[in-house]
């Protein structure tokens, strides 16, 4: 599926998603693309393998090596097996043998330790969405990573330090499941214990924020970091100071309170009212009480309709998908 069919498919859900600030606990982040620049190092590691080995690696959607991306991916081959396939399909077959010995092996070791080494040298946090993600967990949400990634990949990241802001980390080598598969979505879930409506995920791939979508989840798309600030500004949270999430709940907590008294008034004054038209005239006492739930009514009925404005205005608000 395309990136366009996948942003047609967003419109079944419309333009806007509602989001709830004070149901909202948990961010969670995708790495490539967002947290780090796209590298394409997996390209670069193929070209130098072609031209090393004089050979050529198809890389079409349906090709070999895509299928077997996954496999890398989903952590059920480590990278030097990636590697030994790609020199098993495309290399040993072709190679002449005049001679009595084997055909000459290649060194995947090497290769391995070029792509990490070329990894390590292109991939660089963001420090613009560093000071966001320890700003995010100042106001106390829990920030979570959920990545696509390869055991040659998480190992650089994890000697540079690069997941440990992150109060969970997901990783489809380690977990076995890869996005969009819907299931990682589920599992991650699952382990923070939460519901999709209090989640924000955030991601570069349309194809990747369409599951997050269907289950529930507020996804944001990401394209550039003063782009994201813009999108924080609609949600509301633009400014992310110390302790912001407590005093979203606190102000949400007045709200439900002047609700409360609000029903609580309006059912007083509902009897009281009942009361006094069934004996009407008889009791100068009655009809004071009356009139004093109706005032004591009109007053809560004005207090929550104040704070339901302020409610909506500081903490609904409704996010652009794309």
């Amino acid at each position: 599926m395309t990136s366009q069919d996948q942003l047609e498919k967003f419109k079944i859900y419309g333009e806007k998603q509602k989001v709830r600030l004070y149901k909202i606990k948990h961010f969670i982040f995708d790495f490539g693309g967002v947290m780090i620049e796209k590298t394409f190092v997996i390209k670069n590691v193929l070209d130098i393998i072609e031209s090393d080995l004089n050979i050529s690696i198809p890389r079409d959607e349906n090709s070999y090596i895509r299928k077997i991306r996954r496999g890398l991916s989903s952590g059920r081959i480590s990278t030097q097996e990636f590697l030994e396939k790609i020199f098993e399909k495309y290399y040993y077959p072709f190679q002449k043998n005049d001679s009595a010995l084997p055909p000459k092996k290649v060194n995947a070791a090497y290769y391995e330790e070029l792509w990490f080494d070329l990894y390590s040298q292109v991939t660089n946090i963001s420090s613009e969405m560093a000071e966001i993600i320890e700003r995010l967990h100042k106001a106390d949400y829990t920030v979570s990573l959920m990545s696509n990634t390869h055991d040659i990949h998480a190992k650089s990241n994890i000697l540079r330090g690069f997941y440990d802001s992150f109060d969970n980390v997901f990783l489809s080598n380690e977990i076995g499941f890869i996005k969009p598969d819907m299931e990682k979505y589920k599992y991650v879930l699952k382990k923070l214990d939460t519901k999709p409506k209090k989640c924000i995920f955030i991601d570069d791939k349309i194809q990747n924020l369409v599951p997050a979508r269907e289950l529930g989840i507020i996804v944001i798309r990401f394209e550039s970091f003063e782009k994201f600030k813009e999108q924080l500004n609609e949600l509301g949270i633009g400014d992310i100071s110390k302790d912001l999430r407590h005093e979203i709940k606190k102000r949400y907590k007045k709200y439900k309170k002047t609700k409360k008294e609000y029903k609580k008034a309006k059912k007083e004054y509902k009897k009281a009212k009942k009361d006094y038209l069934k004996k009407k005239g008889k009791s100068l006492k009655r009809r004071m009480e009356y009139q004093r739930k109706r005032s004591h009514y009109r007053k809560k009925k004005a207090e929550y309709k104040k704070e339901k404005v302020k409610k909506k205005e500081e903490l609904e608000s409704k996010l652009r998908i794309t």
